[in-house]
């Protein structure tokens, strides 16, 4: 059952850690401090409480200015609208439809309208709005202070390393897709490539929010890495769809020498899926085993040429075109190898 999967994830359990850590500590400081309504500091701790250190500095990012620009537009209608209850619906009112404006263009504003309803709604007098507006800075912040503060010391999780988890698992994918023996499986992995391209995008943006925090770059170029990764994707699918097409040409040695191309290629993605995740042996994927079969399959196509002026089956056309998508696939590759270890390796 479901059920039974997530309690076996060790990961949730870590999650799980974290986010009740936090908000014991969220409550037990409000308590100690007295805050008169503490239990926003709980709640943003559990809010902003992620997988990742890039995952919870982003949603502190989108607590912080929601928070402010909620507390600035409520106390400045605190100024301007008559006290008592019509003045504060007034307040309330304007003050909650012109945020909302914003927050359904910007979704680090969405808790802003609730911010600013919460100034209001929340003390017995129009003129407590201002005093009401800075509690609510203050417990917020208190909130996030203590979310990344747990983020960073129990089982800490850089949203960089579950990047490269990522980039592994695509490499993984693509090596299955070069050698997939039909159109069903190919689809297949196509699907669950689509999907793990999403995760590493979400993922990316984590990772830029840990080097902005630490006010550093890494060695991993989120953005270089995702566009190395398309552009390897989309050489991989000509790869294949030339392949195929080698499948129907007279001589059966072209079809030979391009599968045996096409495992190479496994074989080197396949290494260097390890080497990103850290699993693999220590030492560098090889591509010269990729390289010398691509050689050998150039090598028969231009024997071929020069034997026969006819091209029956269009199979030297079909070869010129593999040979376009195996560059393709080096470039591909050398802008990811240098994406992600700082030289190229093809």
């Amino acid at each position: 059952m479901a059920i039974f999967n997530v309690l076996k994830d060790v990961e949730a359990w870590k999650q799980g850690l974290r986010t009740a850590v936090a908000g014991a500590l969220s409550f037990l400081v409000a308590e100690y401090f007295a805050l008169p309504q503490g239990y926003w500091s709980v709640i943003t701790a559990i809010m902003i409480n992620q997988e990742s250190m890039g995952a919870t500095l982003q949603a502190v990012r989108d607590r912080l200015i929601g928070t402010f620009a909620g507390a600035v537009i409520g106390f400045l209608l605190a100024l301007v609208t008559p006290s008592g209850m019509w003045g504060s619906l007034l307040g309330l009112t304007i003050s909650i439809g012109w945020l909302a404006v914003f927050a359904a263009r910007y979704p680090s504003l969405r808790i802003a309208p609730m911010t600013a309803a919460i100034t209001f709604i929340a003390t017995p007098s129009h003129a407590d709005v201002v005093v009401s507006a800075v509690h609510r800075v203050i417990e917020i912040l208190l909130g996030c202070l203590i979310g990344v503060g747990v983020q960073g010391f129990i089982f800490p999780e850089k949203a960089e390393t579950l990047l490269s988890g990522k980039v592994a698992q695509v490499l993984s994918l693509l090596a299955g897709f070069v050698i997939a023996d039909s159109e069903k499986s190919a689809a297949q992995i196509d699907r669950n490539l689509h999907e793990a391209y999403g995760q590493m995008d979400k993922l990316a943006k984590q990772v830029q929010a840990e080097h902005f925090s630490t006010a550093r770059g890494s060695g991993l170029d989120p953005n270089a890495v995702n566009h190395a990764l398309r552009h390897l994707r989309i050489a991989a699918f000509v790869l294949r769809r030339v392949t195929d097409r080698l499948s129907t040409a007279e001589d059966a040695t072209l079809s030979e020498r391009a599968l045996a191309v096409n495992r190479a290629i496994q074989t080197y993605l396949l290494e260097l899926s390890s080497e990103v995740n850290g699993t693999g042996t220590g030492t560098q994927a090889d591509p010269v085993p990729m390289d010398k079969a691509m050689s050998q399959l150039s090598a028969h196509a231009q024997a071929r040429r020069q034997e026969s002026a006819t091209d029956k089956g269009g199979g030297m056309e079909i070869v010129s075109s593999y040979e376009d998508a195996y560059e393709q696939v080096q470039m591909a590759l050398d802008e990811l190898t240098s994406a992600i270890f700082g030289t190229k390796r093809t």
